[in-house]
């Protein structure tokens, strides 16, 4: 893609209008409500790792708002992860009231109805007194659940209307093969945020914001065009998901997707007013169990090949960001609380660190990536706020900002078709 010209990705993908979007669909709780009937009901949603389970009787348990679910994931004896709805089929009482653990059986707190890991019923007290219970019959209600690279999924529908592989490999089959696997070291930020959950995602897939939220942080370690903002190398549209591709400044920290790979060329950055950031790139060399470059990467990463390449976006309808590197990757959910109020919940991993300078580059990674994820955030309840006033109806999107036409557009699909099957029945 030129990144010098004005109009790339809305001339690429013209289905997707050019005209300015409303804000209704960011403060209406009526139209939250659609999207909780007609997306998050319907559609895959990434709910945690396998890493996170990783023995017989691991579980944990997701609160999905927007589905009006609880739901408990676990590791049966097998090694096969299962999901289920959170409820005990006896009176409805919660099963599982911790977010996670391990047990060799689940117990109801309100009246000892016992399960096993593979969600049968097997226990019942007093169970002589009950008429014609067929334990068989009442175990915890199945979720469909799914995994890929590693990223467990679950539909809350009945009959999804497409597998996981079909939901994510039109866009994503290329990236199959990252090493998702061998980036264990992971650390954690969550919060609940007074804020649409597309609003805030908004914020996160496009970087025209980058000079002005984090001009005193990360802005200075992304490319600037000619034209001197800071465009995508290029973006991706799909049926229901997205992706861009963002350039970096090699000699900044932050920008340099190969520090601590083996595609480093051992330069030490430029920049005078980052000291402990060039102290930490400098320190941190060979300091990682695992060593790749990124030849040795899936072709979806750096699908441009430019060479001064940082890192590409991944949205994954509906709420899951995954931003992919070769040093390390970034996870995020935003995930819906109520229309103007969402969870968010960043995971960053990185490789496991074997020496001290490793050590000390990880730790500076995590409070910068802390302080960047704090600037986005500072704007978005602002943001909100001014939605609400309805001062103006509708925003006005240039063509790098496609991501959020695009992220409007499929969930309005999704609405219009929802509406348009059920009016047919």
């Amino acid at each position: 893609m030129n990144a010098g010209s004005s109009h790339v990705l809305t001339g690429r993908y013209p289905e997707l209008g050019s005209e300015p979007i409303p804000i209704e669909p960011y403060i209406s709780p009526q139209y939250f409500e659609l999207e909780k009937k007609y997306l998050f009901k319907k559609v895959w949603i990434h709910v945690g790792r396998v890493e996170e389970i990783p023995s017989a009787g691991d579980y944990f348990v997701k609160q999905l708002d927007a589905c009006d679910a609880s739901v408990l994931v676990v590791r049966n004896r097998d090694g096969a992860i299962h999901a289920f709805h959170n409820v005990c089929s006896h009176r409805m009482n919660k099963m599982v009231y911790t977010e996670r653990g391990s047990t060799k059986k689940f117990f109801c707190k309100f009246h000892g109805w016992a399960y096993d890991l593979d969600g049968r019923l097997v226990g019942v007290p007093d169970e002589k007194c009950f008429t014609g219970l067929k334990r068989e019959e009442h175990g915890l209600s199945p979720v469909n659940l799914d995994i890929w690279q590693g990223f467990i999924f679950v539909n809350l529908d009945r009959t999804p209307r497409q597998s996981l592989s079909d939901f994510l490999r039109p866009m994503y089959g290329e990236l199959e093969g990252y090493p998702f696997e061998k980036m264990t070291s992971c650390y954690s930020w969550s919060a609940v945020v007074n804020c649409n959950w597309k609003l805030a995602l908004d914020a996160f897939q496009e970087t025209y914001h980058v000079s002005y939220v984090h001009g005193r942080s990360i802005a200075s370690a992304l490319l600037k065009s000619d034209a001197g903002g800071l465009r995508p190398l290029d973006g991706l549209c799909g049926e229901y998901h997205r992706r861009l591709s963002i350039a970096g400044n090699p000699k900044s920290v932050y920008g340099n997707p190969n520090a601590l790979t083996s595609a480093s060329n051992g330069e030490t950055p430029g920049s005078a007013n980052r000291p402990i950031g060039e102290a930490a790139l400098r320190f941190g060399r060979g300091g990682t169990r695992f060593d790749i470059s990124q030849e040795d990467l899936p072709k979806a990463i750096n699908w441009t090949r430019h060479p001064n390449w940082a890192f590409d976006i991944n949205v994954l309808f509906p709420d899951f960001y995954l931003s992919t590197r070769p040093n390390y990757y970034q996870a995020y959910n935003f995930r819906p609380l109520a229309h103007d109020k969402f969870w968010f919940d960043a995971r960053v991993y990185y490789p496991e660190m074997t020496t001290a300078g490793g050590r000390f580059y990880q730790e500076y990674m995590k409070v910068s990536l802390r302080d960047v994820l704090l600037e986005d955030l500072s704007t978005l309840e602002h943001n909100q706020a001014a939605c609400a006033t309805r001062a103006k109806t509708h925003m006005v999107l240039q063509d790098f900002e496609i991501m959020v036409r695009h992220q409007f557009a499929v969930i309005e699909r999704m609405i219009n078709e929802g509406q348009a099957k059920e009016s047919r029945h």
